[in-house]
């Protein structure tokens, strides 16, 4: 054994050793260990029976704790309650607040930790602790009997009575007292028999020294935070009290201890695995590579309900992981994720068991895989013991299967996995296609998501010659070109457009583009320079249109008012043009014609 193995096997011993402390739970809260006081949900006093029937010398307690104990076939008869009868209303109301919080918690948890607690035990333990306990436990289930009149039964449940192992595993703790299995056999038997002297004595042999007072079935003693005593021997007490004490856990405290045996000689196998997995130390052996993976022969995940990708993530995790934790909040989806790993582990021919705390879970789980018609090959055991006749039902309805049933819902499920993968190979082109980079540097997908509806689009260009030379950024700068160019022919394509015959420019060197931007800034400074003139004549008729329609009438007169001519014929011609000749012009001129 080398030293890596021999930390490993401490590290599990401590493990086992904290969860087995766990499952016992010797504080003051236990009522398998202090029951101080009696409440209507927890728990019976059979005494208050008493008070019915106070003219009978023989006490109602006495005679069904007999029954109990000597493990009656029959019903024992708790209580017959009648309307013109308070108190046995009272009781009943108690009896009812009792059975409803068991079966509760048995609906919820599947824990039965009812039983009639007969004789009790009161001392104090080696911390001072005092204790007020039952010494024998017999399993029992109350119900009411609707059979003709309505009244309160106690049945015998299976299992047998036992000694308070709870009690006694406080007393190996905190006493450092040991009791081996042998006594918790011995003590069984014993709890069969009705007799004191014979407890006493076993007691006895086993260093428990216990002082007896026989006085008759009587009361639980309650105690208040107060009244508590600090000291005290230890006593038996004939009290008898149907109620709720746990059990469960100090029923695994063997087990445990088993374990913790065998943990200093080998790795446990299974178990060791799950205390402490291996793959805290080394990674685990047999996980396939990224590779593996991809192109694993193995069948395809079967998912019977929807799973998303996370989902089917954690399926594909758990062929190959010896171990895997999948924790949510609620609504996440866990019970799919359940029933998705079952589905797939069944399509392998693979043993599923699903282990859950609560009654519940499982009941969702159940009726997740009987939606999914396979409750015939699920069996659901919440009670080992109840439940045994419906497993042997399920099993014998498998095997009743015929070979020829079983071929056809195999061919069923062949064909179907065919349609099922054609119509994924399909999707997964399809999805490749969308999210596959092309040459040009864009995928379809965002082609899709940049494209305009087509209810929405006015004309479809093909580009079908062009892409081979058009990339993603080649495509950005012609959208920007042809988006101007769009905007330039909208507002200067118009046929109607003044200046659509111009002469081009396009043509013109540096030189002859400056000369006209020079020439048409004198233009323009020459036809401010007029708009400011006609407006300093400050007349209406006299604009830019008027002087253009009578350009050619004023040049007429420009050569009979030429400075060149002689001055003694100037008046002359002045007045020969004023008068005559140029008469009609000056009229017209005149007249803004």
């Amino acid at each position: 054994m080398d030293i890596w193995t021999m930390e490993r096997g401490l590290v599990m011993k401590d493990k086992l050793i904290h969860m087995r402390d766990k499952l016992n739970d010797i504080s003051r809260r236990n009522r398998s260990i202090r029951l101080m006081k009696l409440y209507n949900k927890w728990s019976f006093d059979l005494t208050d029976l008493d008070n019915l029937s106070r003219l009978s010398k023989e006490k109602v307690s006495i005679a069904i704790v007999e029954q109990i104990i000597n493990q009656s076939n029959n019903d024992v008869i708790l209580l017959k309650p009648t309307m013109n009868n308070e108190l046995s209303m009272s009781l009943s109301r108690k009896l009812t607040d009792l059975h409803r919080n068991i079966k509760g918690i048995e609906d919820e948890t599947g824990i039965h930790d009812f039983y009639l607690g007969f004789p009790f035990l009161s001392g104090a333990l080696s911390d001072g602790t005092f204790f007020q306990a039952p010494l024998f436990l017999y399993p029992i289930r109350v119900e009411k009997n609707n059979v003709n009149a309505q009244k309160w039964v106690i049945k015998i449940d299976e299992g047998g009575p036992q000694i308070n192992r709870t009690l006694f595993l406080a007393f190996k703790k905190l006493n450092n007292q040991t009791f081996t299995e042998d006594f918790f056999d011995q003590a069984a038997e014993l709890a069969t028999k009705y007799n004191y002297e014979e407890w006493l004595q076993f007691l006895k042999n086993h260093e428990m020294n216990v002082s007896f007072t026989p006085k008759g079935i009587s009361k639980l003693k309650e105690y208040r935070k107060e009244e508590v005593p600090e000291k005290a021997g230890l006593t038996l007490l004939e009290n008898a009290v149907i109620g709720n004490f746990p059990q469960g856990g100090s029923s695994l405290v063997k087990d445990y201890e088993e374990l913790i045996v065998r943990s200093e000689e080998s790795d446990l196998s299974l178990a060791g695995e799950l205390i402490e997995p291996q793959d805290k130390y080394f990674e685990t052996d047999g996980e396939p590579s990224e590779t593996e993976k991809a192109n694993n022969n193995t069948p395809d995940i079967l998912n019977l309900l929807q799973a998303d990708g996370s989902q089917e993530e954690i399926i594909q995790e758990a062929r190959y992981k010896k171990g895997i934790v999948v924790h949510g909040p609620p609504g996440t989806g866990k019970s799919q994720v359940i029933v998705n790993l079952i589905t797939d582990a069944l399509q392998q021919e693979k043993k599923v068991l699903v282990v859950c705390q609560k009654r519940a879970a499982l009941d969702v789980v159940y009726q997740r895989l009987d939606g999914l018609g396979l409750s015939n090959h699920v069996a659901l055991v919440h009670d080992e013991k109840n439940d045994r006749k419906k497993l042997y039902a399920k099993v014998g309805a498998v095997l009743e299967q015929n070979q020829v049933s079983f071929e056809n819902a195999m061919n069923q499920l062949s064909s179907t996995s065919k349609k099922l993968s054609s119509q994924e190979e399909l999707l997964n082109s399809i999805a490749s296609a969308l999210y596959s980079y092309q040459d040009f540097g864009l995928r379809l997908y965002d082609l899709y998501g940049l494209a305009k509806p087509i209810g929405e689009t006015t004309q479809i260009v093909d580009l079908h010659e062009v892409l081979p030379s058009i990339n993603k950024d080649l495509l950005v700068d012609i959208s920007e070109k042809v988006y101007t160019y769009a905007e330039w022919y909208d507002r200067f394509g118009d046929e109607d457009f003044p200046l659509k015959e111009r002469k081009t420019f396009a043509n013109f060197n540096m030189k002859e583009k400056l000369e006209a931007i020079e020439l048409l800034n004198d233009v323009v400074d020459k036809a401010k320079q007029a708009v400011d003139y006609l407006n300093s004549l400050d007349h209406e008729k006299i604009t830019p249109a008027y002087t253009w329609l009578i350009e050619n009438k004023l040049e007429k007169i420009y050569p009979d008012l030429e400075d060149g001519t002689k001055r003694t014929l100037q008046g002359l011609r002045l007045w020969w043009w004023t008068s005559v000749s140029g008469k009609n012009i000056i009229e017209e001129l005149l007249d803004g014609e």
